[in-house]
């Protein structure tokens, strides 16, 4: 008998046996370690997403809770966060210490009439930079770029000045008198149909991104049944971009709202938006702090001043939502 040959057969499956356990413990070391890597990844993300949303939402929760919380409780010890009774009075001494109700008009007013404004300048400004091919076009857009970079805080003097001393093309001084449009609404309305107001360049890439992303033949198509520029950009191509609308229209609000040193330079006495009442009531708390009940007083002022005034905002998110979402996805702000 040939016993090498049963020897070589033995040894072979010997290695095939030791080949098929390498295998198998390779497959379960990698699977092990897959399966500790997503584990590890799921702990991580979970602290960082619990990390943000603490630095995030703390403040917004401790506003909430010191604004319903008595006066007399900010002192206690025992109540930090949940207080043992719920107050309104604060609000109601806010909103009155604040004149709340003309300031919101007035920032309901400059806020949503600069948004109009600005989609109507934007939407034809950046219509023409993606339809038009025209001289200079690229180095006029390359300006409405930097427009976003620069830092508004830049123009606030040479601004001022011009609004202080309005003069149209030096009319006014032939005629020996200039303009003053400060503490007016024009010192926002200008710039925004003007198309240099709030964010105003980002406003107009938008559009172009978005009118961009239209299909030409649609224009064709109304070219061919008669439309000129106009009526095509009116009938046609404006409601193809109704997400950017929504999009660049509550921005505008948002941060026409939001805006504080603007509005404290052009309106030093009259047409004072919230962001602007909130300030000078708790400047003028802090004046005139002479107790410690004062500085108290002072204290629930910041905090239901800073809730009354998120409000409307909020409300506004909450109520267009969907539509923020879908035109943050199909503006141009993606590309």
């Amino acid at each position: 008998m040939d016993y090498s040959l049963g020897n070589e057969k033995s040894r072979k499956n010997i290695r095939t046996k030791q080949w098929v356990k390498d295998r198998i413990k390779k497959r379960l070391t990698k699977h092990f370690i897959t399966k500790i890597t997503k584990i590890v990844w799921v702990i991580c993300r979970f602290f960082l997403m619990f990390g943000l949303g603490f630095v995030i939402l703390f403040p917004l929760v401790e506003m909430i809770s010191k604004t319903f919380m008595p006066v007399s409780e900010y002192t206690d010890i025992s109540v930090q966060y949940i207080p043992k009774f719920l107050t309104l009075n604060n609000i109601k001494r806010t909103i009155q210490y604040m004149n709340y109700w003309y300031a919101l008009k007035e920032s309901i007013i400059l806020s949503v009439s600069c948004a109009v404004l600005q989609i109507i300048t934007a939407a034809v400004t950046g219509y023409g930079f993606a339809r038009f091919r025209f001289k200079l076009r690229e180095p006029l857009f390359l300006l409405v770029i930097l427009s976003i970079i620069i830092p508004s805080q830049i123009m606030f003097l040479p601004n001022y000045i011009q609004y202080r001393f309005f003069d149209f093309f030096g009319i006014g001084k032939l005629l020996g008198h200039t303009v003053k449009l400060i503490d007016t609404r024009y010192s926002f309305w200008l710039p925004s149909a003007m198309g240099v107001g709030i964010r105003s360049g980002l406003f107009i890439y938008i559009f172009r991104q978005a009118f961009r992303n239209i299909p030409k033949e649609l224009e064709e198509a109304a070219k061919i049944d008669g439309c000129g520029n106009w009526i095509t950009f009116i009938k046609v191509m404006v409601p193809n971009v109704k997400a950017s609308i929504v999009t660049v229209f509550l921005f505008s609000i948002v941060w026409h709202w939001n805006e504080y040193a603007l509005t404290r330079t052009y309106f030093p006495s009259k047409h004072q938006p919230l962001a602007v009442a909130l300030a000078v009531s708790v400047e003028t708390a802090k004046q005139n702090m002479a107790t410690h009940t004062d500085t108290l007083f002072q204290m629930s002022l910041s905090y239901s001043g800073a809730l009354l005034f998120l409000i409307p905002p909020m409300l506004l998110y909450i109520f267009t939502q969907r539509l923020f979402v879908e035109g943050v996805e199909t503006s141009g702000i993606k590309g």
